[in-house]
């Protein structure tokens, strides 16, 4: 490890933090859309969760390629870091997603 690299010099992994957070409070208000607006609304929501997870997620990786921060990242810290964030955000997000397809699969029409 370099001495003196921080998390923090990486702007692809605050751009990641924040797109996993904003997913992930975004799961919680399935149950706001489900109680007011009902089945359809909330699986809408959900899938518009995802499509944000896949596109932020996508933009986020692609900036650390295009930036040559993730190669930067790689030689200072390795994959173990990156992989366990990766993990990490990986079973917040599905336990996430997985408690909002059962609330919304539990709704009446």
């Amino acid at each position: 490890m370099s001495g003196g690299a921080l998390l923090s010099d990486f702007t692809f992994i605050g751009a990641g933090f924040w797109i996993v957070m904003v997913v992930a409070f975004a799961f919680v208000l399935v149950y706001a859309v489900g109680a007011a607006r009902g089945k359809r609304a909330a699986y809408l929501w959900t899938n518009a969760c995802v499509a944000a997870l896949v596109i932020g997620s996508a933009a986020d990786i692609a900036w650390a390629v295009y930036s040559g921060e993730g190669r930067r990242f790689l030689d200072v810290f390795g994959w173990g870091p990156l992989v366990e964030m990766s993990v990490l955000a990986a079973l917040l997000l599905g336990s996430m997603w997985f408690m909002a397809i059962r609330y919304t699969g539990g709704l009446k029409d």
